[in-house]
């Protein structure tokens, strides 16, 4: 069987790195087919999460409270996917060039859990 089979069988988990603006209508949205860890370095924000409370009002506190969404800030939590979506800011530096640095940091932390 393939890895998308798996993931739709719920075999396999995705993961969603960065649960802001993106990240977490995303992971919603993916967890009502699928099996999802959604990971942010915020862990205040994941304790909110888990508590049923949207601080970011993308998705509001009835979808966070019903959704599956396996919510964390211990990244050895991405070990247990297979599948990865980045969707972390990429802000513009001063000479209007994207800074690069979350994306780099979220792929760092992919790699040191890769399994």
């Amino acid at each position: 069987m393939n890895l998308y089979k798996k993931i739709l069988n719920k075999q396999e988990k995705i993961a969603v790195i960065g649960l802001g603006y993106v990240g977490m209508p995303l992971a919603v949205a993916f967890a009502k087919k699928v099996n999802v860890i959604g990971y942010d370095l915020n862990a205040e924000k994941i304790e909110l999460y888990k508590s049923g409370i949207d601080p970011t009002n993308e998705v509001g506190n009835e979808a966070i409270k019903e959704t599956t969404v396996e919510f964390t800030a211990d990244e050895s939590k991405l070990k247990e996917a297979k599948f990865y979506i980045v969707a972390v800011p990429t802000p513009i530096n001063s000479d209007k060039t994207p800074n690069l640095n979350p994306v780099e940091g979220a792929s760092k932390t992919i790699g040191r859990n890769l399994t």
